[in-house]
């Protein structure tokens, strides 16, 4: 098959760098990042972000080939900043975001578990893969994301669908 191994999806190769930073001969003030080992995810959410900036008059990305894990994105700006500059700040302001998000589900999550307590609420005990019929992916507790435990159906079963193959 042609499709490269799932590990090189993270991995960066012996002396590969995160980011190739290339200037755009044809554009003023734009540059061209190349970054290794990311996808659609983050390009797609940088871009969003760079593009809500005042200074920035062209952002765009492409993944150059759908078995490379690798994101070209494009900026230009106006003479006032760099386009090193704004994606700094755009970088630092997603940091900050998500950091805020993670900290108000950790937070919920205490709120929601006191019982369990802090990290303690992360422990709680899991449904073995086996209760669902072999689904691997499907290894939490229900109590985990604040569904019942007692609503009938199967006594094996923490749910109240009954699939069989």
């Amino acid at each position: 098959m042609n499709a490269p191994e799932r590990f090189e999806m993270f991995l960066l190769p012996e002396g590969g760098r995160k980011i190739e930073i290339t200037k755009d001969p044809k554009m003023t003030n734009c540059l061209l990042f190349r970054i290794q080992r990311e996808d659609h995810t983050i390009a797609n959410v940088l871009r969003y972000r760079l593009l809500s900036h005042p200074q920035v008059l062209f952002c765009a990305y492409r993944s150059p080939h759908p078995l490379e894990y690798l994101i070209e994105l494009k900026v230009q700006t106006t003479s006032r900043t760099t386009p090193i500059d704004v994606m700094k700040e755009a970088i630092q302001s997603l940091m900050l975001e998500y950091g805020n998000i993670r900290s108000m589900f950790e937070n919920e999550l205490v709120r929601v578990l006191p019982s369990a307590g802090g990290d303690a609420a992360m422990m709680a005990p899991r449904v073995p893969a086996s209760s669902f019929g072999g689904f691997g992916a499907m290894d939490v507790a229900p109590s985990e994301f604040g569904m019942a435990t007692d609503i009938g159906g199967r006594s094996d079963r923490p749910d109240d669908v009954d699939i069989d193959f």
